[in-house]
């Protein structure tokens, strides 16, 4: 069952959180959510499908609402206040005293990418659908010199038409990272959640 917490961005403002803990876990998951302007939140039904599927495999899950969304306070960007909120509820979710990796989703990707190019004891970061490319007053992708310090998987849909497949095909060889593409998928993963969730948890479980 969620455990409902505050979390606090590096920047001072507090951070509404849910925390799912496992049973003598081996890891923690820290999940960043899509974007705001597009009804992001830390509930969005494919975060909870990931969350499910790890904490059945003794990983603890920390989500939390970028600002501006939900019970967190400040007001939503364009990505770079965000990753202050990451590095904020990264602190919580290593107070867990185990291995920490990182995700997101779309927008919380991009976040997901910049927090693993800027920390060096991550367990692993993957990105869904990331949001490499800037779009003007939507999102300041992921900036070239990014660079994770971690094992990366990036995955994405073949039918994504809210980010560029081939912006983040290109992104993963560049840096090194695994790419999956799931064939007949969207940017939202419709009736490919199985098949997704499964693809990131044994990914994750193979760096622990």
């Amino acid at each position: 069952m969620s455990e409902r917490i505050e979390c606090a961005s590096i920047d001072g403002l507090t951070l509404e959180a849910e925390l799912d803990t496992a049973e003598e876990a081996n890891a923690t998951l820290l999940l960043c959510h899509p974007h705001p302007q597009m009804g992001g939140t830390m509930n969005a039904p494919l975060l909870l499908a990931i969350r499910d599927g790890l904490v059945a495999r003794r990983w603890n899950v920390l989500r939390f609402n970028f600002r501006g969304i939900g019970a967190s306070q400040g007001e939503s960007s364009t990505g770079t206040a965000e990753v202050q909120d990451a590095f904020g509820a990264l602190e919580r979710a290593r107070s867990l005293g185990v291995p920490v990796a990182v995700a997101g989703w779309s927008f919380g990707a991009a976040v997901a990418l910049r927090v693993a190019g800027a920390e060096d004891d991550l367990l692993a970061c993957v990105a869904i659908a990331p949001s490499i490319d800037p779009k003007p007053g939507i999102t300041e992708g992921v900036p070239a010199d990014v660079a994770p310090r971690c094992p990366v998987l990036v995955v994405t849909g073949a039918n994504d038409d809210q980010t560029s497949p081939e912006s983040a095909r290109g992104w993963a060889a560049e840096h090194g990272a695994t790419f999956e593409e799931l064939p007949g998928a969207n940017h939202f993963f419709w009736a490919k959640y199985e098949q997704l969730t499964t693809l990131v948890v044994e990914w994750l479980e193979e760096r622990v």
